[in-house]
């Protein structure tokens, strides 16, 4: 490229040369005149490429620096504390399986809790509104203004149940929180800053973004619902809409005990939607950190079976190939200037 330039540069000097030579024919010089106007696109186009091969270069750089970021990295790496990173990744296995144990323990209590809630309150219900005292037997029915009254306890009684949802549930998914917060940090923060700046910014940002995600998912538990699962009060007021029109003239204790029935499969629903969706993201973010130390045990182990020679044969080709691309680049300023 830069012989093209001086190339140009040359024939433009002829044409001023012949433009101030009064000896010179008037029909060479506007033969002169005419090149002169043709070049310019010419050198326009030449610096028009230089600029964008010297922005192209510039990559060629910074991949080039990379390389022995990454060269200067290995000793680090080599020298990283091999039993405290086994001891994590022990540690990171342990939690996996007591995360999946207690996550399934968990979400078992709390079911069985709810659903416990549940049949009392609806067998408070039956017993109040359909059992007569006296007489010491189940009425077959209640008159339409009694079933106005028991739809609106049925009401009370499922907004009752949605608060012991909402205050039990928590409580399981934060055990299975507490066993991410037990998990030391200290020998991660210190295997990452061994790294080449470009995986250390990678590997920052992948435990940054799970653990932002265990933050958001687990800081409101029953908030965030899994795709698919309704707001249980969205369910009850359209179940008490529709059971109260199926029964406009009144209600037998069969029709209610079948009301209060469907609401334990949709409580169990919402439930293990929850345990499974807080636990996934629990495992992922274990997997993450496995991940990342795996790959430096990987790296190490490669690492510390190169010899001195190798490794100053691989400094020895980066310098020379920055030396190359350093004098592309002159070359190309030297257009641009």
């Amino acid at each position: 490229m830069n012989e093209y330039m001086a190339t140009f540069q040359a024939i433009n000097e002829a044409i001023d040369q012949i433009g101030s030579d009064q000896s010179r024919s008037l029909d060479l010089k506007n033969s002169a005149k005419r090149l002169s106007e043709s070049l310019q696109p010419c050198f326009e186009e030449l610096r028009q490429s230089a600029a964008r091969l010297h922005g192209l270069t510039q990559v060629c750089v910074t991949d080039l620096e990379g390389a022995n970021d990454v060269w200067l990295s290995k000793p680090w790496i080599s020298q990283a504390p091999r039993p405290e990173i086994w001891e994590q990744v022990g540690e990171l296995s342990g939690c996996n399986f007591r995360i999946r144990h207690l996550g399934e323990q968990s979400q078992l209590e709390v079911v069985t809790k709810i659903n416990d809630l549940w049949s009392k309150k609806a067998t408070q219900l039956q017993n109040k509104w359909f059992f007569d005292d006296k007489k010491k037997e189940y009425k077959k029915s209640i008159n339409v203004f009694e079933k106005e009254d028991l739809l609106k306890e049925l009401r009370s009684a499922l907004e009752a149940l949605n608060q012991n949802f909402l205050e039990i549930t928590p409580a399981g998914l934060n055990l299975i929180y507490q066993e991410l917060e037990s998990i030391t940090a200290d020998t991660l923060n210190d295997c990452i800053t061994r790294l080449d700046q470009r995986n250390k910014e990678n590997w920052q940002e992948r435990i940054n973004s799970t653990e932002s995600k265990v933050e958001q998912k687990f800081s409101d538990p029953t908030k965030d619902l899994p795709n698919g699962i309704r707001d249980f009060t969205e369910i009850y007021n359209e179940e008490l809409n529709n059971f109260g029109k199926q029964n406009m003239l009144g209600m037998n204790v069969d029709g209610l005990e079948k009301f209060c029935e469907k609401f334990v499969p949709i409580l169990e629903e919402r439930i293990k939607a929850l345990f499974s969706d807080r636990i996934q993201i629990a495992l992922e973010a274990i997997e993450e950190r496995m991940t990342f130390y795996n790959e430096l045990l990987e790296k190490q182990e490669r690492y510390q079976q190169e010899t001195p020679e190798q490794r100053e044969a691989e400094k020895a080709w980066i310098e020379q190939q920055h030396q190359q691309i350093q004098q592309v680049r002159q070359g190309i300023e030297a257009i641009l200037a």
